[in-house]
């Protein structure tokens, strides 16, 4: 992981989606990608990717109260397969950069694969990860004690893909620059 943080440019990624489980056929509401440059201890954002996805299903009441996207948001949005070419040309060959690697990639493996396409090979670093290095005695990873830990305070709606890929960005920076100057 440590080679990887030597990278200068980074895909920090998060979704929103119906439910859990994609296998229950929970599927993308919401997809936010920071094309971030780092530049010594700071960064800029390059680019960004975001929109809202149809899931071509309702959206649960328990995900709208959560994540305040209900059925409204995303009836005229384009569906996964409609913005799947531009979303891989934008996170091409980069580093994706998820807080909880699994679950995101879970979803956008199932959407890939539903559109017909081969499955993600980008390098991954799991912001959860990274915590669990720096702060070893720490039990809470999520990213709200992540966030807390770091002293990161954003104005933004947590568990909106865009809302968390910037507290995601800036959390990842820190910890990042904490692992690479010692």
């Amino acid at each position: 992981m440590n080679e990887l943080l030597k990278n200068n440019e980074f895909c920090v990624l998060d979704t929103e989606t119906t439910g859990l489980n994609p296998q229950n056929g929970d599927r993308i509401i919401e997809i936010a990608v920071y094309n971030i440059i780092t530049e010594k201890d700071d960064y800029f954002v390059k680019d960004k990717f975001v929109t809202y996805i149809n899931p071509e299903r309702a959206i649960p009441y328990f995900i709208t109260k959560m994540t305040g996207i209900s059925d409204f948001h995303v009836s005229g949005a384009p569906r996964f397969f409609e913005i799947a070419d531009d979303f891989l040309n934008f996170i091409y060959n980069k580093v994706l950069v998820i807080q909880n690697v699994g679950f995101d990639m879970k979803f956008l493996n199932n959407e890939l694969r539903l559109c017909g396409y081969n499955s993600l090979n980008n390098n991954t670093i799991d912001t959860v990860l990274l915590s669990r290095k720096i702060f070893r005695t720490e039990r809470r990873h999520n990213l709200d004690s992540i966030a807390e830990r770091l002293n990161i305070r954003k104005n933004v709606n947590r568990h909106s893909a865009e809302g968390d890929v910037i507290i995601t960005t800036e959390a990842f920076v820190k910890m990042r620059n904490i692992i690479l100057n010692g």
